[in-house]
């Protein structure tokens, strides 16, 4: 989810390059990207900090506070203590960094996150399982 149509393709391609991942959905505020993951519910949202109308970091607060919420990894360029701090706060996963190559480092985040080449499952309410590779499964992500 990000406001700005360059980067919402950006993370797409870098999501379609990590092959687990199927796009479900896009959003360029807030407000919408909280309707998508209602309705959509996806086991992976990445979000922006800085969206209209509901910044990433207030969305991101709502989405955690879900009976089963997504795995949210932040997106931003501000790479301050104070905005890391408030990420945390809000419960996001992983913060990445948008300086540098983006396409590397969200790589590297999903490969912490999912586990590398392998497939991560999941129970009715969220709960995550890692097992071996062998036909991973696509993860619904939402941008």
């Amino acid at each position: 989810m990000d406001d700005s149509p360059m980067m919402l393709k950006l993370v797409a391609r870098i999501l379609e390059q990590a092959g687990d991942f199927d796009l479900v959905g896009t959003a360029t505020n807030g407000v919408q990207a909280l309707r998508h993951v209602s309705e959509l519910s996806p086991e992976l949202v990445v979000m922006d900090v800085n969206m209209p109308q509901l910044n990433g970091l207030q969305a991101t607060d709502c989405i955690k506070h879900r009976e089963c919420p997504p795995t949210v990894i932040i997106v931003t360029s501000d790479d301050s203590a104070a905005t890391r701090s408030m990420a945390e706060k809000a419960g996001a996963d992983e913060v990445v960094v948008k300086q540098g190559d983006l396409g590397l480092r969200l790589m590297g985040t999903l490969q912490k996150l999912f586990g590398p080449g392998a497939s991560r499952r999941r129970t009715p309410c969220g709960v995550s399982h890692t097992t071996p590779p062998a036909a991973p499964a696509k993860q619904e992500a939402h941008v």
